[in-house]
């Protein structure tokens, strides 16, 4: 039997000790989110989109993800390998498990959720590529539109051809890549300045998060949260696909206008009354709160690391095409973002 080495033997200790200490740490980030639920009192399905596993380029297995999924506090998540679809196998018998796939089509990468078959881009432009990809899923995002942690950064070029991808669809607002502990980055930070942009130019994008875990340990930095009718692939699907999610790194949120709920299109006579409601929940405490639209902030509440804060603002419907969306910050600088509401003049 080959003897390990001293140092190696440090090495691997040391392995096993953070190991140990990730977990704890995710455990109590699990304990947080228990109670933000209490909180919050609303149901709402706490959704990893984009995981990795050995049928890939992860480190572990699909059974192990599922048991991280589980200890981290999370209700569900869909294991998303890169060429492969082996995956769909190993989540049979999981009742909080789904299949996708994350292929790279050249400019970007482009994920699918509960795809029919294996996803084959042909690369003759991201526009098509995606097109096709939802003729295979019922649901179809964009991963890390600008790059990921720590040092990919997307060019311009690429940037721009998400305006290749039509008139709507969904877009990572945070990507855990690489990351264990908080996920939102200096990427995530210029996704949002991208969001925004193709928002005001009048895109429709839905808010999604995923871990794009390579690591068991990653599970948990980053999720969606969906309001789902039932906690199964189909439901949480119709509801992404509705745009009744956010993305989140701890805290939970709904936002709504006219009682109708992110992402509705409302159409409004201009200056018609816009009545905005808000209810955010989170047990590590809330530092702001913001509505945006046309990228500027409409109103900004201090949370004064209040664990839960509900409110409204009333506005005149605009006489052009808006959108209007909510932001949190967490007391520990977590973040967390709606989809939109988006409001179009009546005929």
């Amino acid at each position: 039997m080959h003897k390990l080495s001293g140092k190696t033997r440090r090495h691997l200790a040391q392995l096993e000790c953070l190991a140990r200490r990730m977990i704890l740490y995710k455990r109590d980030a699990a304990t947080r989110l228990a109670e933000t639920r209490k909180l919050f009192g609303r149901s709402v399905c706490l959704v990893d989109i984009h995981t990795h596993s050995l049928h890939s380029d992860g480190l572990g297995t699909v059974a192990e993800n599922a048991e991280r999924v589980r200890d981290f506090g999370l209700d569900f998540f869909f294991a998303t390998d890169h060429a492969s679809l082996r995956q769909k196998q190993a989540v049979k018998g999981l009742d909080h498990a789904g299949w996708g796939q994350e292929p790279g089509v050249g400019h970007q990468h482009i994920g699918l959720l509960a795809n029919t078959r294996l996803f084959r881009p042909r690369l003759d432009s991201i526009g098509a590529d995606f097109q096709r990809a939802r003729r295979l899923a019922p649901f179809v995002w964009i991963p890390h539109p600008t790059g990921w942690y720590p040092t990919t950064r997307y060019t311009p070029e690429q940037i721009e051809s998400l305006r290749q991808l039509g008139p709507a669809f969904a877009m990572e607002i945070i990507n855990g890549a690489c990351q264990s502990v908080q996920a939102y980055d200096v990427t995530d930070q210029q996704a949002g300045l991208v969001w925004d942009r193709l928002l005001g130019d009048g895109i429709k994008i839905t808010a999604v998060a995923g871990s794009d875990a390579h690591n068991p340990f990653d599970i948990g930095t980053t999720w969606t949260g969906v309001f789902a009718s039932r906690r199964s692939s189909p439901a949480i699907i119709q509801a992404l696909n509705r745009g009744l999610c956010f993305a989140s790194e701890s805290t939970l949120l709904n936002f709504s206008c006219n009682g109708k709920p992110m992402g509705t299109t409302l159409r409004t006579r201009p200056k018609a009354t816009l009545s905005f409601h808000f209810r955010v929940a989170d047990a590590g405490g809330i530092a702001s709160i913001r509505i945006i639209s046309q990228g500027r902030v409409l109103k900004n509440i201090r949370g004064e690391s209040l664990k839960v804060i509900e409110g409204r603002l009333t506005q005149r419907a605009p006489v052009s095409p808006a959108y209007y969306r909510l932001e949190t910050t967490a007391s520990d600088e977590r973040r967390a973002f709606s989809t939109p509401i988006y409001i179009e003049p009546a005929a």
